[in-house]
């Protein structure tokens, strides 16, 4: 069993024998302390990251999130490499860059989902796909030959505005789990380098280039974010 699957077990059997909130213990001017998840522990992707903030009462709560460089072999399931289209995948592996959340959140009511609002950075992205030698058809013509793909996505950030839920236990751990993009900063703008024994024409990448675009921008969780599973503490 991979390390990221056990500790999430442990991360479970920690939190379960304190089920129940304690009315009498708000988080009114506490200070949180916490680790998790920069995504859920499966398909070998693992980013571990850091909260820290301060309950100023039970509504409003500063805080920041940094999220550590993650490898992550993503091969048959990576997104980018099924939107290339092409047969032959052997590998698809990604360099998730680093990533940090400066927030703000809003809570309306106790046991409500809270408002997270702040500024979102992300390092750049990197993701390296390999195809097999072999005589493959693109857009109507023939190649032989292998096919290597980079594609990056530039560093960035911008103002965020998010969504999550926080679960407080009565011996002061508490699991989170949001989701902040920069949804006013738009879609990066990815790069791409070709490589390989197949001899792709300049037309023929830019038409692989446009479909890989065309699909990065059809799913929100290519926007700059932060998306944060995590067990905490709150202390005074």
């Amino acid at each position: 069993m991979k390390i990221s699957n056990l500790l999430f077990i442990a991360f479970i059997c920690i939190v379960k024998p304190s089920s129940g909130q304690d009315a009498g213990n708000p988080t009114n001017r506490y200070w949180q302390v916490g680790v998790g998840l920069g995504e859920l522990p499966v398909g070998g992707s693992f980013k571990p990251s850091l909260a820290f903030g301060y309950h100023f009462n039970d509504k409003l709560y500063a805080g920041v999130i940094y999220q550590f460089r993650d490898q992550i072999s993503r091969n048959g399931s990576s997104f980018n490499a099924k939107a290339t289209g092409l047969d032959g995948l052997v590998s698809a592996r990604e360099e998730v860059a680093r990533r940090w959340l400066l927030q703000m959140r809003y809570t309306p009511f106790r046991n409500a989902p809270y408002l997270s609002a702040g500024y979102v950075y992300n390092g750049k992205d990197r993701e390296a796909m390999t195809y097999d030698v072999r005589s493959r058809a693109i857009d109507g013509e023939t190649y032989e030959g292998s096919v290597n793909i980079r594609q990056s996505r530039p560093a960035g950030g911008g103002l965020a505005l998010g969504i999550g839920y926080q679960y407080n236990f009565r011996n002061g751990l508490a699991i989170n789990a949001e989701w902040t993009p920069a949804w006013f900063r738009g879609y990066p703008q990815p790069k791409y380098s070709f490589s390989g024994t197949a001899a792709l024409p300049p037309d023929t990448k830019a038409a692989l280039q446009e479909r890989m675009d065309e699909a990065f921008k059809s799913s929100v969780t290519n926007l700059y974010k932060v998306f944060h599973f995590g067990l905490s503490y709150r202390f005074r």
